[in-house]
Order: C-alpha cells, then structure tokens, then sequence
C-alpha cells in the first residue's frame, strides 16, 4: 500500500519494479500521474486502473495503463441486473420442460405458516407437489439441503412446479409480481447507467430525483408517501435506490419496506461497512462499489471466478444413473447436493408429481433443477453421465 502525493515524492514507487502488479485507486489525476511513475520506474507488469469518469479511459491507457475499469458503472450494471429478469433470466434452460413447470418467488412474512420453520416439517413436495429449489436471504442464495433446511422470515423463496401447484402456495407466503415497472431512486453516474441497460432491455422504468430534468419522471423525495404513490412503487417488480448518501440509503430503505413490504429492493452501498445496515431496514440486496471493485481485480490479479455463481439456477436434463431405484423425491443423498429432479420423462410421458411407489428407472431422462454449484454437486455424487439425456 502507498500514501502519499506522489508528484512531489516518487521515491515511494522506486521498489515498484519487484511487483508483480500495481493498482492505482486514487482520484482520476493521481492515478494519471502514478500510472506515469510507475511506466518512468521501469516496472512492466499489469498496470490496473479504477477510474471515476469513463472518458478518461482512453488517456490513461495511453500513458501506460494495463486496463482501465469504472466500477461505479459496473456498480449500475450490477443493480440493473438484480432488478431486471430481462438482464439475468430467473433460470436457465427453463425451456426444457415448456409449460409444464414454472417458477416463482415467494415472500416469506414473519406471521408466515413457513417462517422459522424446518421443510421438512412443511411436506411441500408431499401435500402441495411443489420443491424449494432455494431462498434469498441478506443479499445471498442458498440451495436446499434436505428436510432440516429452515426457512428464514422475511426470505425469498425460489420454487419450482406445476402452475396449479404453485398457486396452493400462496395461502402461505407473498407471490412477487415481476410485471411491473422497475422504479429507480437516485439520477446520478450509478442511476443513470441503471436506466441506460434497463432501456436497452426494454424494461419500463419510472426514476424519482429530487431535482427535475431530462429523464426524471416524478420530481420528490423517495423518503415522502406521496412520491412513493406518484412512482407507483407498490406496482413495481422491483425497487432500486441509487442514492449517493449511505445515512440516506439506509432511512430511504426503511420507508420503502414499509410502504411496499413484498416488493424487491437493492439498493447501492457506497462504503461496504453500511452493508448490514442495509440489510437491517429492509433491503433484499446491498451491492457496493468497494464490492464490484473487489470483484473484477481478484478476477484480473488472481486469475480467479470470484464473481459467485451459487445464485445462477438451471435446469438441466439428465440421465438417471445411479438413482435408478430410488424416488424423486426421497433421496437424503440427492437433497445434501442442493439439487431437485423437478420432473421425469419416461417414454411418451412426463411426470410433474410422484406417487408414493414411483421409482426411478435407468432409461428415465431427469430434468433436475438447481444452482450450477448445486448442479455439479449432483453429477460428482451420482455418476450422472457428463453427456445429457438424449433428446437435448
């Protein structure tokens, strides 16, 4: 780590040459003038730039950077895509089994028949034909490992099946509605590259800024009902707040917890220590810009996927293998990888719900729902072909 104004003292790069790669953090002109050190200092190894404004790209390319990244707009594409299935689809692969199955997200209330408790003791599969694939807690998915899974209050839950048995469930937890518009708080650099993807996916958005001009739709503070009404936030698929101020983020979330308790909220963490705080009032996902940052130089540096992958699902359609014997839906070995057989293809047939002497047959083609953490787990415990069923 170096301190210091490095115009009027250089010599605290002079061992810079031993590195094996520099970051630059600082404001877009000290980082200029360290890029330009470090060149002058002989070192000749990645050189990483974070830059606040992206047209300052090309500059400090040309004076000797390796790689120049903006995380606050990195941040915007992160946030964009938390709110928008348009942006990350739900799942992957879904097609598969066409109308047959679908998924849904389900809110957990803390007066909920399911909150607090064990699925085990909730027999959803049993009475309701449905499976809990995972749940959304403090901004992180987690997978279903068998009947002592607890369901958190206030989670998201991710459940697949039936569509007629997806409706049972209702009586139990909040279905969210993705078919709103997505209303964003906030028109600064991080909101409006919000609204810049958002648009390119075609997403209706209604953004709220204090201040009126060009893209602004309702002019008011969010912490106020009646702009909260004016933006239709109860209608919404999804809430961002994009604030600049975290003491703002955190009082904002809690009002709109408040106001809107079942809609989806991700708010923008300016410094990462305010992320708890977050999470706290209300917010169902806190991404900061420390976080992006930290995220695409372990990819670089590191030569490591640290982006997490546990929250992408898929369905895949797979071979029986080892499982030929066994029920679907009463594997202690399966349940432990986190993963789900949400439907069985047997001949001409496809099989949504299983009777209690229903068993697997090798030439059976499963389609299995999970996390692709989830789905690897799946493959290494039952020797599942690496080739798909046929028919993919």
């Amino acid at each position: 780590m170096v301190f210091g104004k490095l115009a009027e003292d250089p010599s605290v790069l002079l061992r810079v040459k031993q590195a094996r790669a520099v970051v630059t953090n600082a404001g877009d002109h000290g980082n200029a003038t360290c890029a330009l050190i470090v060149r002058e200092c002989g070192f000749t190894g990645p050189l990483y730039a974070l830059a606040d404004d992206p047209l300052y790209r090309p500059p400090m390319l040309q004076i000797g950077a390796t790689e120049v990244f903006t995380p606050a707009h990195v941040l915007g594409a992160a946030l964009a895509s938390r709110a928008s299935r348009r942006i990350s689809p739900p799942a992957e692969g879904m097609h598969l089994l066409g109308t047959r199955v679908g998924m849904a997200e389900f809110r957990v209330r803390a007066g909920s028949p399911l909150a607090g408790k064990k699925l085990g003791d909730l027999h959803l599969r049993e009475q309701h034909g449905v499976s809990v694939i995972g749940q959304w807690v403090g901004g992180a998915f987690t997978t279903t490992k068998g009947p002592d899974t607890r369901v958190e209050p206030g989670a998201i839950l991710v459940i697949v099946g039936a569509h007629v048995n997806l409706e049972k469930v209702e009586r139990m937890a909040v279905p969210i509605d993705r078919t709103g518009p997505i209303v964003l708080a906030g028109f600064g650099a991080v909101g409006r590259k919000v609204i810049e993807m958002l648009h390119d996916a075609r997403e209706t958005c209604i953004v709220i800024d204090r201040l009126s001009g060009a893209g602004i739709d309702v002019v008011g503070n969010v912490l106020e009902q009646a702009t909260l009404n004016q933006a239709r936030v109860r209608e919404a698929s999804a809430v961002i707040l994009a604030l600049s101020d975290d003491s703002e983020s955190v009082f904002a979330t809690a009002v709109v917890r408040d106001y809107a308790p079942e809609v989806p909220l991700i708010v923008r963490v300016n410094r990462a220590p305010n992320t708890e705080r977050l999470y706290r009032s209300g917010a169902d996902f806190a991404i900061s810009v420390g976080q992006v940052a930290g995220q695409i130089l372990g990819y670089h540096l590191l030569d490591e996927q640290v982006i997490p992958v546990e929250n992408r699902i898929k369905f895949s359609r797979l071979r029986a293998g080892t499982l030929a014997g066994v029920h679907p839906w009463r594997s202690e070995a399966l349940d432990q990888t986190g993963a789900k057989i949400v439907a069985v293809e047997r001949g001409q047939d496809v099989f949504v719900e299983f009777a209690e002497d229903f068993l697997l047959r090798p030439d059976d083609a499963l389609f299995v729902c999970g996390s692709i953490s989830s789905l690897g787990r799946y493959q290494r415990e039952f020797q599942a072909s690496t080739a798909p069923a046929p028919g993919v």
